[in-house]
């Protein structure tokens, strides 16, 4: 099979088996199949797994949450144990995850951050191997997956810098860019091939809006050429627009990055997966569940395939 393009989905924050989200995956690919010709559906490689890493710290999670329940006194009556404790463990496994995977240097977080990224480049590495160096690529990430993705092409885009473009960027010591061993399909490995990004319910202003100066990756600059679509929900408090922090933008450093208001294009929809996520989640903060089944998000979505 040749394939034309490929499409990597990649989730977000908070407690998500693998089988859970091959599920998810496989609903996205008959949602996608329901609106594409058969034709050209068959020539889109998705692969089942996508970009998953929620098992690198579940575990730890887990076990935090275990003795919270059995030494710190938190299983206390039905109502709680189903209300406020669901919160909390919400809380736990998604702000943890945010702290391991997208913590800046100091953080003492060196394995997962680096972890996580060795996630995206097998992935890429699998759509490689299945489609060639030359195969365009379209990206969805959910929340957290967000932040991380923009991580990897961050560090990515600075080594692609400093070793083709004569730069001397520092890169993250933590990521898998630090000491890369040059290949012959660098260039795909740092995403040269991504043509399309969507966002959905990201929460990067969470992590950089406390700095001064807030930089975007580059999408149309040093051989990169993509769309970004970021789209959130009014209801959602996970999820934001992203071009407003172009005003924290400074335009006199020589740094690497962007204005936010220039890289990425922001669209406000009333999420919902069909009748029963309009009616108990699009008005909501469960609305941070909805994207990937929404009907203006598939067909955008669709267009790009």
């Amino acid at each position: 099979m040749t394939y034309e393009c490929a499409l990597l989905g990649m989730h977000g924050m908070g407690n998500l088996t693998q089988n859970e989200f091959k599920s998810d995956i496989a609903k996205l690919r008959q949602n996608l199949a329901d609106r594409l010709p058969a034709n050209r559906f068959s020539k889109i490689y998705i692969p089942s797994s996508g970009i998953f890493y929620s098992d690198l710290t579940q575990q730890q999670e887990d076990d935090v949450w275990e003795a919270m329940i059995t030494q710190g006194g938190l299983n206390t009556g039905l109502v709680r144990r189903n209300t406020i404790n669901r919160i909390r463990r919400f809380i736990i496994s998604g702000f943890s995850d945010a702290t391991a995977f997208a913590g800046f240097n100091g953080s003492g977080t060196r394995q997962p951050y680096t972890e996580v990224q060795k996630c995206i480049y097998d992935a890429l590495n699998d759509v490689y191997t299945v489609c060639g160096k030359d195969v365009p690529i379209v990206i969805i990430s959910q929340s957290l997956g967000c932040q991380i993705l923009s991580n990897y092409l961050w560090d990515a885009q600075r080594y692609w810098q400093n070793t083709t473009l004569g730069g001397n960027f520092a890169i993250d010591s933590r990521s898998i860019w630090k000491n890369h061993q040059t290949t012959n399909y660098d260039s795909f490995l740092c995403l040269q091939s991504l043509k399309t990004w969507f966002t959905t319910g990201c929460n990067i202003p969470i992590f950089v809006s406390g700095f001064q100066d807030v930089r975007a990756v580059h999408n149309r600059q040093h051989g990169y050429n993509f769309d970004w679509f970021n789209y959130f929900d009014y209801d959602d408090i996970l999820g934001y627009p992203l071009a407003p922090m172009g005003g924290l933008f400074d335009p006199n450093s020589t740094g690497h990055g962007q204005s936010y208001a220039n890289a990425v294009t922001d669209i406000q929809i009333n999420a919902n997966d069909g009748i029963w996520g309009a009616i108990a989640s699009s008005w909501n903060p469960m609305s941070h569940t909805q994207y990937w089944g929404d009907d203006a998000v598939l067909k955008a979505l669709a267009s790009a395939l």
